[in-house]
């Protein structure tokens, strides 16, 4: 699944701003995080659209990078926020960083992991029994 990291102006209103923006141009949001520099604010963010809110940010001059993340569905797994990392854990599977999402009937673990290993680790979260989410 494709995350983008938007770096936004730290100043008040900005967020409010970009989730606006998304909104007017019907761009769904389907797990949002941010985190606070001393310079700039940083969203990652999946949205149900990509290619179409990356083209909408660089037409409104927000600087945006895209990483592929794995997006594991949590509703089956009702302990998935421990399963999860230690299944790969026990598998030597580093996590560089996660976060959740509890859109209705779609709760989602948004995980990131080296790129060399993102196909081995979702074939190790597959094998457990988890639904890897690829759009």
């Amino acid at each position: 699944m494709i995350q983008l990291s938007v770096y936004l102006e730290d100043r008040p209103g900005e967020l409010a701003n970009f989730i606006k923006l998304l909104m007017e141009n019907k761009i769904f949001i389907r797990a949002l995080t941010v985190a606070k520099t001393s310079e700039y604010g940083l969203i990652l963010t999946l949205v149900d659209n990509p290619e179409k809110c990356i083209d909408l940010l660089d037409e409104n001059d927000f600087t945006v990078s895209t990483t592929e993340v794995i997006a594991v569905r949590l509703n089956d797994h009702p302990n998935a926020l421990y399963e999860i990392p230690k299944t790969l854990g026990d598998n030597s599977i580093n996590i560089n960083y996660f976060y959740s999402t509890l859109v209705k009937d779609e709760s989602l673990l948004i995980l990131r992991v080296e790129e060399t290993i993102m196909e081995e680790a979702v074939n190790v979260l597959q094998k457990a029994g988890f639904t890897i989410v690829e759009r």
